[in-house]
């Protein structure tokens, strides 16, 4: 029988008509905030937030090519977490790509906003049948 989660997003105005869906989850005990990025191939988390968190998870480098809309290439590493919690649901291992979050954080910070640690990618929401429900504000997971 398939279960179904149900986790409240924000929406957050950046500026005029740009917008940034966020949700709050946890790597173990640590609080994190992401972005929902449908538009993501893959989820990915700051590497530098997870590195600090090394205890928790292991990293690797990755061999494969990287390609974001904006950028040609840039370094990035792969590494599984072993406790992501978001909502009531509770995922003991997840593959992630690790990237520098560091042109998102700083534009967060001008814009006096907290940091983010991760976004939620396409992989996540195909493998957990995503609906984002924007006027509920909700994000809804079936597993």
């Amino acid at each position: 029988m398939q279960k179904q989660y149900t986790i409240n997003f924000k929406i957050l105005s950046l500026e005029p008509d740009n917008y940034h869906l966020i949700i709050k989850g946890k790597i173990g005990k640590n609080p994190i905030r992401m972005i929902l990025d449908t538009g993501a191939s893959h989820t990915c988390f700051d590497m530098n937030f997870i590195e600090e968190l090394a205890q928790e998870v292991e990293i690797e480098d990755n061999q494969g090519m990287n390609v974001g809309v904006g950028s040609s290439d840039f370094e990035s590493k792969l590494s599984t977490i072993h406790e992501l919690k978001i909502g009531r649901l509770k995922i003991d291992s997840y593959p992630i790509v690790l990237i520098d979050f560091h042109h998102i954080n700083f534009a967060y910070r001008v814009m006096k906003l907290p940091e983010i640690q991760g976004v939620l990618g396409s992989d996540f929401f195909v493998q957990y049948n995503a609906v984002i429900d924007y006027p509920q504000k909700e994000l809804r997971l079936t597993v």
